[in-house]
């Protein structure tokens, strides 16, 4: 069967096209493109987001239960996986109960819990308050060219942590 949260995927990428619609989206604008399994890493994020064929953004799911607050996640292969993974400039972490939107490590949206919970609720599972206006924030991300060379250098260094992470761990 796999990991808990790969249960998540076929639901969560229904979700993605419902919320692409739902923010005014022509039918498959919004992609949601699975990662490749790459269990050495650990630091690939499950989903790259495309909206009109451009990257905007990253979702980690987590198992059900586990919440979309990584702060607060104890299993040190998550936290680590969180210390590589706020260098990401726009990044969704969701369990199927609570969503959250991270911009450069920081908290950028409310975070949504639905109402009901993913595995006992069946078709009664509700969207929660908040969740199309995360989406929308979400899928709106679009690059912001740094305008100083202090923001140049903010912006090189959180994207060359990623990738010397990645390349250490390979």
């Amino acid at each position: 069967m796999g990991a808990p949260e790969d249960q998540l995927r076929a639901p969560f990428e229904q979700l993605v096209g419902d919320m692409a619609a739902l923010c005014g989206f022509a039918p498959g604008s919004v992609v949601a493109v699975g990662e490749a399994s790459l269990a050495a890493l650990h630091t690939r994020p499950d989903y790259a987001i495309t909206v009109h064929g451009a990257l905007v953004g990253f979702v980690e799911l987590k198992a059900p239960g586990k919440g979309a607050r990584p702060q607060r996640f104890n299993d040190p292969h998550d936290r680590a996986q969180w210390q590589r993974l706020q260098s990401l400039p726009n990044l969704i972490y969701a369990d199927g109960n609570e969503f959250s939107l991270w911009r450069n490590g920081e908290l950028a949206s409310p975070l949504v819990r639905l109402e009901g919970d993913i595995e006992t609720s069946g078709d009664k599972l509700a969207p929660g308050h908040g969740l199309q206006a995360l989406f929308a924030f979400f899928f709106g991300w679009v690059i912001i060219a740094p305008a100083t060379a202090k923001e140049l250098a903010e912006v090189s260094a959180r994207l060359c942590r990623l990738l010397r992470d990645e390349v250490a761990e390979a």
